[in-house]
C-alpha cells in the first residue's frame, strides 16, 4: 500500500535496532556450535523456581566433574541435552522382536 505523498512504507523488524540483530545472530551461531562433539553422557533437568533460569540442566561426563547450565524454558533445557548427549542405541524388544536370522 502506498503513502499518498509518496514516501515508501516503515519496514517491520522485531529488533529494536541493527546491533540487537546482529547480537541475535552471534547468539545462535554459538549456540549452533556448542563444542562440535558430545562429551556427555547424560543430562537431567531441575527446576528452580526461584532462579532466575529456573531450569537447570546437570550434564554428567565420563571424564571430569558434572557441569550445570541454565535455562528460561524446559523446551530450551530438553533440547540443549538432545543436542550435547549421544542418541542411545536402537533395541529390540526380547519378546516380540527379531532378527529374521533368528526365525
Amino acid at each position: 500500500m502506498q503513502d499518498p505523498q509518496g514516501r515508501k512504507p516503515k519496514s517491520f523488524s522485531a529488533f529494536r535496532s541493527a546491533a540487537d540483530e546482529a547480537q541475535t545472530k552471534r547468539e545462535s551461531r554459538a549456540a549452533a556450535s556448542e563444542g562440535g562433539h558430545m562429551s556427555s553422557t547424560s543430562g537431567r533437568v531441575r527446576h528452580d523456581p526461584d532462579a532466575e533460569l529456573p531450569f537447570v540442566v546437570t550434564l554428567t561426563r565420563a571424564e571430569g566433574e558434572p557441569t550445570e547450565h541454565g535455562f528460561g524454558t524446559m523446551r530450551e533445557a530438553e533440547a540443549f541435552i538432545k543436542r550435547n548427549t549421544p542418541v542411545p542405541g536402537r533395541t529390540l524388544s526380547a519378546l516380540y522382536d527379531r532378527p529374521s536370522s533368528d526365525s
